[in-house]
């Protein structure tokens, strides 16, 4: 990341690591990372300006938040791209008790296999969601787990909702971009996390490739 914003090095720094926490930081494509995954920032210094002096100075706030949507848009791009992804799939957990417990389930559901294959599949296998939430190593009450696929709510207070249309659902995963959003009423606290589906393709890219 460039920019002309005449910012002292500890000060970017700092945004930097502020904002790739839920941007580069909330991304998996497959649960993987590379030895040369990497992002920085770097300034110009061309553009003239009132000094910055902090990382809590007021003249930076629009800087800061410009900034978070670049590396938002950025991360969101990789994704996207993933090999042999058809879909793009958002995935919120709301109301944990901490924003650790939130990241965990979150990368928990977005790195399964099983999910990420039902989502490929245009299958609404909520099962397969409760599963992840599991094994994300994270104590909730059930009872209180509501999940929803868009709009649609299809898990509400740990039980299957009373009005839940397969039918409908089954229409909405057709979507290029999926929404799984899970509420686990225990808390304030939340994190989203960004991902693909796992395909055939994904397979073909990776099976026949060579070093």
């Amino acid at each position: 990341i460039f920019t002309d914003a005449d910012i002292p090095n500890d000060v970017l720094k700092k945004l930097l690591k502020k904002n790739i926490s839920n941007t580069f930081n909330a991304i998996s494509c497959d649960g993987d990372t590379s030895t040369n995954d990497m992002v920085s920032i770097f300034s110009t210094g061309k553009s003239k300006h009132p000094k910055i002096q902090s990382i809590n100075d007021e003249k930076i706030r629009e800087f800061d938040i410009a900034l978070n949507k670049v590396l938002l848009n950025l991360a969101k791009r990789i994704v996207a791209d993933g090999e042999g992804a058809s879909k793009f799939i958002s995935i919120d957990i709301q109301n944990c008790k901490n924003e650790d417990d939130a990241k965990k389930i979150g990368f928990s559901i977005a790195n399964s296999p099983l999910v990420k294959t039902a989502v490929a599949g245009e299958d609404p296998n909520w099962g397969r969601i409760v599963m992840a939430i599991g094994k994300a190593g994270v104590q909730i009450n059930y009872e209180k787990l509501s999940i929803k696929f868009g709009n649609i709510s299809v898990v509400h207070n740990g039980k299957l909702n009373s009005n839940f249309n397969e039918d409908e659902v089954s229409e909405y995963m057709r979507s290029d971009s999926i929404d799984i959003n899970v509420d686990i009423s225990s808390g304030s606290k939340g994190f989203k996390v960004y991902t693909m589906d796992l395909t055939k393709k994904y397979i073909e890219i990776n099976g026949d490739y060579r070093s």
